[in-house]
């Protein structure tokens, strides 16, 4: 057994031993895409510049279609290296959706890379921008239609916050720990009678990942990420991808006690990506809803026309 496989071992089981610590039920505020690990700069500020290239990525989620107020999000990123600095630069335009809640986020990420081994890179990123909370409060149906707290609409809130992330990573391995949003801001009503609508939990991400050689023609990657949240429940998600002649990946994923997905993956050009996930809910929710869809698109731009393409895993 190489090392590698023992290092994804060792992470799977990390992984595994957290999950039975989530007892309490509380909301899980920021976004989660079934196809996270085809761009893990959506929770690591680390991977920014982790590629040769300039690439950007689109992410849409719409999360159980057909239930009114259920979650949306997109996600825009690009990155880039800086080769002759070691250094990687990334930024990242995220909307989210979830019933009368509004969030738009504009957030720049910056990693360092430093050769640690023959094979290994780790990387030191840091991210900082804000977000635009807007929650339309009218829209809302009350038992009491006269709560002076829902009278009126909740204005826009500019929060700033600020992240950091660590990312070790191979051609075949990655290990990356962050936290994207450091500071836990409150979301106030800024009218007359002042409100305290929430605030925004820290999240702690883990996330994992190798690649094998099945034979000449196949590929196998198998990923992982858990979240962790204060008086939530860990998230966790195991994934398994096979990669047929580095063009098209065919795949599964299970969210513990959450949900099931159907993933794929298809290389249309050395330059152009495209994904399909669709998730079924295991709770309740599955009755009332068509399931979850989420779309991927990417481009990795080539200016040297002289330079070859490589296959992108991670």
């Amino acid at each position: 057994m190489n090392r590698t496989t023992i290092q994804l071992l060792k992470c799977v089981a990390l992984l595994l031993l957290l999950i039975p610590f989530g007892t309490t039920l509380k909301a899980q505020q920021d976004p989660m895409y079934t196809q996270y690990m085809h761009n893990p700069l959506t929770v690591n500020p680390a991977y920014a510049g982790s590629t040769d290239m300039l690439s950007a990525m689109f992410l849409a989620r719409e999360q159980w279609v057909g239930f009114d107020g259920a979650p949306k999000s997109r996600t825009l990123t690009v990155s880039a290296p800086i080769t002759k600095y070691n250094i990687g630069a990334g930024l990242a335009f995220i909307n989210d959706e979830l019933g009368p809640v509004k969030q738009n986020s504009l957030y720049a990420d910056f990693a360092y890379h430093l050769k640690v081994s023959d094979r290994g890179k780790l990387a030191f990123g840091i991210k900082g921008g804000f977000d635009m909370i807007q929650i339309n409060l009218m829209n809302l149906t009350l038992n009491q239609q006269n709560d002076d707290t829902f009278s009126s609409d909740f204005s826009e809130d500019f929060i700033l916050n600020f992240g950091l992330g660590l990312y070790y990573y191979t051609e075949r391995f990655y290990l990356g720990l962050s936290v994207p949003r450091l500071l836990k801001n409150n979301y106030d009503n800024d009218g007359f009678n002042t409100t305290s609508y929430g605030y925004k939990e820290r999240h702690y991400f883990v996330t994992t990942g190798a690649l094998f050689d099945i034979n000449d023609y196949l590929k196998f990657k198998p990923s992982a990420l858990a979240k962790v949240v204060w008086n939530a429940p860990i998230s966790v998600d195991l994934s398994a991808n096979f990669i047929l002649n580095d063009v098209l990946w065919l795949g599964a994923a299970y969210r513990i006690e959450d949900s099931m997905s159907f993933l794929i993956h298809y290389q249309l050009t050395d330059q152009l990506r495209v994904g399909y996930a669709f998730d079924l809910t295991e709770s309740e929710l599955r009755k009332y809803n068509n399931g979850t869809h989420e779309i991927m698109v990417a481009f990795d731009f080539q200016f040297n026309k002289k330079k070859v393409m490589t296959p992108r895993y991670f």
